[in-house]
């Protein structure tokens, strides 16, 4: 199995290293100073053996030039942008060297000159007085050549330093090529790699499968401490596996964690490295930060997965340490597989079987031709079972309620003085329910009688005096006196409301309602018959089309299972009606209720026997009327 290269400063098996050092950019510091008493070509030596980078291979040039005698400046002139030769930017610069621009007018033409000599040039600095330059031109085979200059205080100085600039400046020619050379080796084997992973990854049944090879392998190669994959699902970023983790745990603070980095990646649709290079622009990563402080990582990398469509597919995120994470070929190695990586994860998703194939193919690939005549046969079974016929049954919910309903009303206004019963007390006919207050009755009574005698001797004196119209009021007031003296009579003798009939209060209770006051016709207690009593059966109302009156029923009471009723149907109600949130049709079921068993109120389960169906019917005729009324073409 191959694997990804290490850098080219290294010569180690990636195997036997340490899975942390497995990609490995070279190192960015010095490691050996350079020592005085020695002599240029090994001085030379020392830094190209050093296994440091280019940055600080030519600095160390740079500083090995400038101990030649007389030696006050050093840096590396390039062609910039308008064509002009001029003291390069990228490279490092060292004491004294000419203005750019002074430079460039006056050298530029003497530097393309000098970038096709073999030899070493010497030239006046004009730029600064009484100095002169020493130009060694660097030749690389893969780029555009370059020039060392030594700025020198004297033209003696400047013939004693020729040798040296023209040792440094093939030195330098030499380690670019030797450069180039490893970091083509390189390529090959990282292109081979990603050959490997998207092999390996097309390979894969499922998504879940490639996502979880391609987090592992990537772990495995780039010896980082963990990598995590995420997927776009209906527009919504999901994550996918995370290397070393065999099942995830989506709501944990690490998941999450990570999910926000992904999100973050695939949003951005560009790599990103926390910290940042400069370090001024880690505001735009704060997920990843987040993620660095949670996994207790030193970096975190992260490149979104984009396919040839320019379409973003999800996200990968890498941890581990920094200096791997930030070298230039990790990142051209991630930049170079996101795209064929993406491409397969879409490929394995549009070309994974589906259920049935893979059923298929199971049963093709493990059963012998026997278990395939046994599994026939019971399919054929199950088809003919489902045409047998079977009693249609419908469950329900039940509720007994008394056949019909009689009132205690107030017979006139006045005030309660006691309650007697309360809901679900067993009450007879004529039974006191509740007395009204009768001394506001027995007053008004006292006073009317009062009145009455007054008026009668009133009429008396009225008639002996001969006067007719008074003694006709009179005698009128007097008829007025005894009709209201005959109510509250009535009202005297009718202070007790009395029970209409036997049977159980089903509603109104008086008992803590002292003095209460009452309107005539008001209703005090609701009262209903034990015997009989009716079972009000709640059918659905995508079950009302199979229930007719005359059907059996069966009923168990809650509490009373163990002696179900049997009965039928006597009624449906033309109306559904909305109990339990359910919208139902109310079926009636009577009973006579000789042993008083059941009571307004009670609740159970109704079994109601239908007309006989198939076995097939009874099971799916549900489902599949769903199905047709969602389909307007059915």
């Amino acid at each position: 199995m191959s694997t990804i290269p290490p850098t080219p400063q290294t010569s180690r098996s990636p195997s036997k290293l340490a899975m942390h050092q497995r990609f490995k950019p070279g190192n960015k510091g010095g490691r050996a100073p350079l020592t005085l008493g020695q002599t240029v070509d090994q001085q030379i030596l020392q830094v190209v053996s050093g296994n440091f980078n280019e940055k600080v291979i030519r600095t160390k040039f740079v500083q090995l030039a400038l101990s030649s005698p007389g030696v006050v400046g050093a840096c590396y002139l390039a062609r910039n942008e308008q064509d002009l030769w001029t003291p390069s930017l990228a490279a490092p610069t060292v004491g004294r060297i000419p203005e750019r621009r002074k430079f460039a007018e006056a050298f530029s033409e003497k530097c393309e000159e000098y970038s096709k000599s073999s030899t070493v040039q010497t030239a006046a600095l004009q730029s600064l007085e009484g100095m002169f330059g020493v130009f060694a031109t660097i030749r690389p085979r893969n780029s555009d050549p370059e020039i060392m200059l030594l700025v020198v205080q004297s033209q003696q100085d400047a013939l004693m330093t020729a040798q040296t600039a023209q040792k440094v400046a093939l030195a330098i020619q030499l380690w670019l090529n030797g450069r180039d050379s490893a970091d083509a080796d390189w390529q090959v084997k990282a292109l081979a790699a990603i050959v490997e992973l998207v092999a390996k990854v097309e390979n894969q049944e499922t998504n879940k499968d490639a996502c979880e090879e391609v987090v592992n392998l990537l772990a495995n190669r780039l010896g980082c401490n963990s990598v995590a994959i995420g997927l776009y699902k209906k527009n919504r970023m999901q994550l996918e596996a995370i290397s070393g983790v065999g099942k995830l745990d989506r709501g944990s603070n690490t998941s999450r964690d990570y999910l926000q980095a992904l999100v973050e990646s695939a949003t951005r649709k560009q790599a990103g490295l926390f910290p940042t290079e400069d370090g001024n622009n880690n505001y735009l990563l704060q997920a990843h930060k987040q993620l660095a402080a949670t996994v207790q990582a030193e970096s975190v990398s992260s490149f979104p997965l984009i396919d040839d469509n320019d379409v973003t597919i999800g996200a990968i995120i890498i941890t581990g340490n920094r200096g791997p994470l930030a070298s230039s070929q990790f990142r051209r190695f991630t930049e170079t597989a996101a795209p064929p990586l993406a491409s397969s994860l879409r490929v394995v998703d549009k070309i994974k079987q589906t259920t049935l194939t893979k059923t298929k193919s199971y049963v093709k690939r493990k059963l012998s031709l026997a278990k395939q005549l046994f599994l026939l046969g019971a399919i054929i079974g199950f088809v003919l079972l489902m045409f047998l016929p079977i009693t249609y049954r419908v469950r329900c919910n039940c509720v007994t309620e008394p056949v019909s309903r009689r009132f205690a009303v107030a017979p006139f206004e006045g005030q309660i003085e006691t309650g007697l019963v309360e809901a679900g007390d067993l009450v007879s006919a004529g039974q006191v329910l509740a007395e009204m207050d009768g001394r506001t009755v027995n007053w008004e009574l006292y006073g009317v009688t009062a009145e009455r005698e007054q008026s009668l001797r009133t009429r008396e004196i009225e008639l002996s005096e001969g006067n007719v119209s008074k003694t006709i009021l009179a005698e009128l007031e007097f008829d007025r006196l005894i009709s209201e003296e005959e109510i509250l009579e009535y009202r005297r003798d009718n202070l007790k409301i009395k029970s209409p009939i036997d049977g159980i209060v089903l509603s109104g209770s008086l008992e803590r309602a002292e003095a209460a006051s009452v309107t005539t016709g008001q209703i005090l207690f609701e009262i209903g018959p034990v015997k009989p009593m009716r079972v009000e059966v709640a059918i659905p109302s995508d079950e009302i089309a199979q229930v007719k009156v005359g059907f059996p029923t069966k009923i168990w009471i809650d509490g009373q299972e163990d002696e179900p009723l049997k009965g039928e149907i006597k009624k449906i109600h033309p109306r559904s009606e909305t109990r339990d949130a359910q919208n139902v049709f109310i079926a009636e079921v009577e009973f006579g209720n000789e042993e008083e068993r059941l009571r307004p109120g009670m609740k159970g389960s109704v079994r109601l026997d239908c007309e006989e169906r198939s076995l097939g019917w009874s099971l799916f005729h549900k489902p599949i009327n769903y199905v047709r009324s969602r389909l307007t073409w059915w």
